[in-house]
């Protein structure tokens, strides 16, 4: 695996950092009771607001890369068939050069003047 660079990790504080704290801030702040129905059923949970909050953003994340994955199965596809296409054609370099190789071998030399 490749180690990643000073300019990526420290990218990845300068982002990081902050969204964690938005995040403790955001439970600290949000800490009452709320109710949560789910319709069809007779249930009703009692749970802290943040932890609703967070669920639901952890959800949209969720639906977010699977919709992403999906709109880029034409591109992985795409991608699968030039890899197969490209490792074809070096294949088929490397028959013609041993070819070539094989047909230099059986010709004479040529005569130095």
């Amino acid at each position: 695996m490749a180690r990643r660079s000073f300019i990526a990790r420290t990218m990845s504080m300068l982002i990081g950092l902050p969204v964690a704290l938005v995040i403790v801030l955001f439970a600290i702040s949000n800490r009452h009771l709320v109710e949560v129905g789910f319709w069809p059923l007779p249930v009703i949970v009692e749970v802290p607001a943040y932890i609703l909050g967070l669920c639901t953003m952890a959800f949209g994340f969720i639906l977010g890369v699977v919709a992403t994955w999906i709109s880029g199965g034409s591109t992985r596809h795409r991608a699968r068939l030039a890899e197969g296409k490209a490792r074809r054609l070096e294949e088929d370099l490397d028959h013609k050069a041993h070819e070539v190789e094989d047909l230099r071998k059986a010709l004479p030399a040529p005569e130095k003047r």
